[in-house]
């Protein structure tokens, strides 16, 4: 891929710093489809989310 859509690009500057550098240091060495591209994102977004708030992922006792 030689353009990143302009949807996708937006998004993945959404990121933070760290993760956004990875990611964009990876598309410059391999080539990714859009959907591939989307699914990396929406991956590194979901992590992110688990790392923040980790008592989410703790079983319910009620």
């Amino acid at each position: 891929m030689n353009t990143i859509n302009p949807d996708l690009f937006a998004k993945l500057m959404t990121l933070p710093d760290s993760a956004r550098h990875d990611l964009l240091e990876f598309l410059g060495a391999t080539p990714i489809g859009e959907g591939q591209l989307n699914d990396l994102i929406e991956n590194i977004e979901s992590s992110i989310a688990a790392m923040r708030s980790p008592l989410q992922n703790e079983p319910s006792y009620s």
